[in-house]
């Protein structure tokens, strides 16, 4: 069966061997055209099963093959590749989805999988319906003369057709004799509504359900079972088929599981075994129910509504803790693991149903005594969230990983990320100076406790930032008390909640209620996000609800400036001072 066509359209940048790797991978025949090659495959005929443009090629070529492909082939899928996927027009060329340039390649291709036709599957007719017409004919009625059968069926053994009846096969199932009445079987109970269809069963394990795709790997939903009907829910992450016989990633792999079964935290995913089914290898680990702040951050920004500041500090002192004990931890040899996370990220920090924080992935972690080591200069991690010294291939500590959670506090309070620029090498250029943007500027409602927080976090040189994760979450806890409302996990849960399945006005109460502005700022008038819209989806302003203004606090008057000396007072203190000073010497020589 041939492969399906993946068409690209001037995206010479992204021929790179990981993604082309992934793609081929998958089971697409990738074929990549430039501008000046477009009308030469149109002319051609061929129709290809997925089309991907990319927005930053010049020109409007993209979009012309799109409109004249979707002529021959409407429901032809039409993917963007672009910096900002949340500002593309779905309306424009029929684009189903716009994709974030700065994904992993594993990311990319996993989104392309979801358009990929599925192959077509062989039927039980197709297989045996020769038999079967051949079986239908035996048992069909004679040819009628009076409109009755010309002879009656006889009654033959469970079937007139038997493997013996085939030369040189030999049928261990020959009916001879009368054959015992068959008990009458009772009908299959459907399952309850709402329980999971094992997908397939895995090691010592039955897949539920897929969660995710990444670069390496895929995450799954599973069920473990034992005796006596003993049942665990569990996350399983097992190495994409592509790549299990790459011996480089099915190490780092093995390694990751090898330091994070030490771990063993409230705040962090705990892994509970490594197996190896068939040709790949596999995680399983605690399974948690809820949404990654990746997802809540959508959320915000479509809202323009800000992440509470009090429930931002909640879930980054979580997180600090998290580090704290694993930049800590020691080996089963008591010795110091000297762990860096080297990926925390808004992907990578999960919010379960009941608001308790989970950090995950220390798959890119690197420690001390780690078998497998990273190649000296590699980039790992995600970019937009790298600290400066990480971008330029620098030996890493345990503050790296403080400065990259500080740059999602900074998200968190803005629904910004830190870094802006037009493309990949701005941003690059952006993290290596360390050029964070101003957090006032885009957010005026932070406290000025919290703005320290964040710069002391954010600092370029590593000395002059928090010495540890413990010391940044002291400043958040503290920073908690001093607001007087005490923050839990179920406030948390129930603010995620109202942000994802509840409306505006119901974001706004919980928020006014539950979440008030920090004690320390002047005025409480609620603003929205600075540059996004005060207005919910599909809503006018005219019927946007506003949360009322907090009373003004009184200024105070500033002291009166003391009056200005006079400008002759300073000669005659002079003058003084020389008249007595001729006066002790004619003394002295009298």
């Amino acid at each position: 069966m041939p492969r399906p066509l993946l068409l690209i359209v001037d995206g010479e940048s992204l021929r790179t061997p990981g993604l082309v790797s992934a793609m081929e991978g998958d089971g697409w025949a990738v074929r990549w055209v430039r501008a000046d090659g477009a009308e030469a495959f149109l002319q051609s005929g061929e129709l290809p099963d997925l089309l991907l443009l990319d927005s930053a090629a010049p020109g409007g070529a993209g979009q012309d093959v799109a409109g004249r492909l979707r002529e021959r082939r409407p429901q032809l899928p039409v993917l963007v590749l672009t910096d900002d996927p949340d500002g593309g027009d779905r309306g424009e060329a029929g684009v189903q989805e716009y994709l974030e340039r700065t994904q992993p390649d594993g990311e990319i291709a996993a989104a392309l999988r979801r358009y990929r036709p599925e192959p077509a599957k062989l039927t039980t007719h197709d297989i045996f319906g020769d038999l079967l017409a051949d079986l239908e004919g035996k048992a069909a009625p004679g040819p009628s003369g009076g409109g009755t059968p010309t002879a009656a069926l006889e009654p033959a053994g469970p079937s007139d057709f038997t493997l013996s009846g085939i030369s040189g096969v030999n049928d261990p199932f020959a009916w001879a004799g009368n054959p015992p009445e068959a008990p009458a079987m009772p009908d299959p109970k459907p399952p309850p509504p709402g329980a999971p269809e094992a997908l397939e069963e895995y090691g010592n394990y039955f897949l539920l359900e897929k969660i995710a795709i990444g670069g390496m790997a895929e995450l799954f939903k599973a069920q473990q079972r034992g005796v006596q009907g003993f049942q665990k829910i569990v996350a399983i992450k097992r190495i994409l088929p592509h790549f299990s016989d790459n011996e480089d990633f099915v190490t780092m792999f093995i390694d990751e599981a090898k330091l994070a079964a030490q771990l063993t935290h409230p705040n962090i995913v705990q892994i509970f075994d490594l197996g190896k089914a068939g040709s790949s290898y596999y995680i399983a680990m605690e399974y948690v129910n809820g949404r990654d702040l990746r997802t809540l951050l959508r959320k915000v920004r479509e809202y323009g509504l800000p992440f509470p500041e009090q429930a931002a500090a909640f879930v980054v002192m979580k997180v600090a803790a998290a580090l704290d004990y694993a930049h800590r931890k020691r080996g089963f040899d008591d010795r110091e693991l000297k762990l860096v996370h080297r990926d925390i990220s808004p992907q990578n920090v999960i919010l379960s149903t009941e608001g308790a924080v989970k950090l995950v992935d220390f798959g890119i972690a690197k420690a001390a005594s780690k078998a497998s080591h990273t190649v000296a200069g590699a980039l790992k991690g995600k970019l937009l969230y790298m600290s400066p010294e990480q971008a330029t291939g620098q030996p890493l500590d345990n503050r790296s990983d403080l400065y990259s959670l500080g740059l999602v506090l900074f998200e968190l309070l803005t629904g910004e990320r830190c870094f802006q620029a037009d493309s990949e090498l701005g941003v690059l250029e952006k993290v290596r100076l360390g050029r964070v943007s101003d957090l006032q500027t885009l957010n005026p409602n932070v406290s000025k406790e919290m703005v320290a927080i964040v710069n002391r976090a954010l600092q370029k040189g590593v000395d002059h930032r928090y010495p540890s994760a413990r010391f940044m979450e002291r400043d958040l806890r503290d920073y908690l008390q001093r607001q007087g409302t005490s923050i839990a996990e179920h406030d948390l849960a129930e603010y995620m909640n109202a942000l994802l399945n509840g409306t505006r006005e119901n974001l706004e109460i919980l928020m006014a209620s539950r979440f008030p502005l920090p004690a320390s700022l002047a005025s409480g008038t609620h603003r929205t996000l600075a540059g996004r819209g005060d207005t919910a989806p599909g809503k006018t302003s005219g019927s946007q609800a506003t949360l009322p203004a907090l009373p003004e606090e009184p200024e105070m008057p500033e002291p009166a400036a003391a009056p200005p000396r006079p400008r002759w007072m300073l000669p005659v203190i002079l003058g003084l001072a020389a008249v007595l000073v001729t006066l002790l010497a004619i003394a002295r020589w009298s």
